[in-house]
């Protein structure tokens, strides 16, 4: 079992048995739960900070209870400085999410061929790049709380529970971050629809090179494009 943590940036230090019991008698237990969640956002986001390229091969599965209805999908997911995303599906095969640096596109032929949904990056980046959403200035966008270890693909991990201070498209996310080394291995939300889509990463590749072509989209011919 690890020991308590100093609350602070940087990497988690162990406090001594005088530290442990001034933290647990002067802070209460939620106010202790708070700093160790942002101690350990802190250290996977020094971790993340320096990485220009990053890949991932990704499992989504998508829960929707209003149609009690819920499907998996798997497929690689990649991310470069300053703003490219690109999430692609090979199941279901040629459903995507790209963010090219101005413009967000998001296509799902295997449910509607013939219809492309593009954002403009500025509007969207944030919520399609899950670790500049969730690691980047985490304070002034949640509340945080350490929920607890818990093993993710064999793999032990500190789960977090992030609810927003302002209106986003989810209510509040769980994410999981590799106690080994920092970084994200899970991440689940409950959207705004009452929809739950985790997403969990294996095979992170950091200095990934996906190629250019990556973070480019053109819709098929013949396809609408809905512009938000």
């Amino acid at each position: 079992m690890r020991r308590p943590l100093i609350v602070g940036r940087g990497w988690r230090r162990p406090l001594g048995s005088a530290g442990v019991f001034i933290a647990t008698t002067l802070l209460p237990t939620s106010a202790i739960a708070q700093d160790r969640g942002f101690e350990i956002l802190h250290d996977a986001a020094e971790r993340y900070a320096a990485v220009q390229t990053l890949c991932a091969d990704f499992t989504q599965h998508l829960l929707v209870p209003l149609l009690g209805s819920e499907r998996t999908g798997t497929g690689r997911l990649c991310q470069a400085t300053p703003n490219l995303f690109a999430m692609r599906f090979d199941d279901p095969d040629g459903d995507l999410i790209v963010v090219d640096g101005a413009f967000a596109w998001v296509y799902f032929p295997s449910n509607d061929a013939k219809t492309v949904l593009k954002t403009s990056a500025d509007q969207s980046a944030g919520g399609r790049d899950f670790h500049r959403e969730f690691l980047e200035d985490p304070e002034s966008k949640y509340e945080v709380t350490y929920e607890g270890a818990e093993e993710v693909e064999g793999r032990s991990t500190d789960r977090l529970r992030m609810v927003p201070k302002r209106p986003m498209s989810y209510r509040f996310a769980t994410v999981w971050i590799d106690q080994g080394a920092p970084v994200l291995r899970r991440l689940q939300m409950e959207e705004a629809n009452g929809n739950i889509r985790t997403v969990t990463l294996d095979n992170v590749g950091f200095g990934a090179d996906p190629g250019t072509d990556y973070f480019t989209f053109t819709p098929p011919q013949g396809a609408l494009v809905m512009v938000r």
